[in-house]
């Protein structure tokens, strides 16, 4: 499905992961009133639905109302976050680019304030099946050369600390990488005393190494149980 480009300045957006708290807290409230707007609408066009499907005398009366809810719900979830989700379209390498950095974005809010970004007021639906998704668009579609470090960043974050569902989703991603300095980092964990660590670090590099698999969640267990 292709959406249209929203329309706003995203920029405010990237103060929901700003060191400064009082930045931090200020975005994830305009956020969540925002998506909390996006949720009445939402309310609102369901109600007008189940009222539209119930009774066919009321169709014309109702269908402008609904419409216009629907547009309420479009238009707030529009100046989100998932507002630039929405209006990449598939296939488009300039609505990538332009997509890539609030994908970023995204992964780093959960991986610095997960309980901000997890929180149910940040969200309307899945924030795991969002991420999940954000990782595989990257996979599927590339990782821009300009967020490749901060990709690195990522996956590196993710192996050192204690697995986090979809975490799987990014090894998916060191293919897309060449850095030889961030192979060094992850050859590093490779002997860290923490065994989790160790095993996950191993697993990426057998992927770097290993560029026709397919990956997925059940890969990591797979790679294991051959491994002993």
């Amino acid at each position: 499905m292709v959406f249209a480009e929203p329309r706003g300045d995203y920029t405010w957006l990237f103060d929901l992961v700003a060191t400064d708290p009082v930045a931090r807290h200020r975005a994830l409230a305009r956020h969540q009133a925002i998506l909390a707007a996006a949720s009445n609408a939402l309310d609102r066009a369901n109600a007008l639905w189940a009222a539209h499907y119930r009774s066919r005398s009321s169709q014309t009366r109702l269908g402008a109302t609904l419409d216009q809810a629907r547009a309420d719900v479009r238009w707030h979830m529009g100046q989100t976050i998932y507002g630039p989700f929405r209006a990449a379209a598939d296939g488009d390498d300039t609505a990538h680019a332009r997509w890539a950095p609030f994908a970023v974005l995204y992964l780093r809010w959960e991986a610095e304030y997960p309980d901000e970004w997890g929180a149910p007021e940040s969200r309307m639906w899945s924030h795991w099946g969002t991420k999940e998704g954000v990782l595989h668009r990257l996979d599927r579609d590339g990782v821009p050369e300009d967020i490749r470090p901060q990709i690195a960043e990522l996956i590196l974050a993710a192996l050192r600390r204690p697995y986090r569902c979809k975490d799987w989703a990014y090894a998916c991603l060191v293919r897309h990488l060449d850095h030889p300095l961030f192979f060094h980092a992850v050859e590093m964990l490779t002997s860290v005393d923490d065994p989790s660590v160790r095993l996950r670090a191993q697993f990426v590099l057998h992927v770097a190494a290993h560029p026709e698999l397919r990956i997925t969640r059940t890969s990591w267990r797979q790679w294991l149980n051959a491994a002993g």
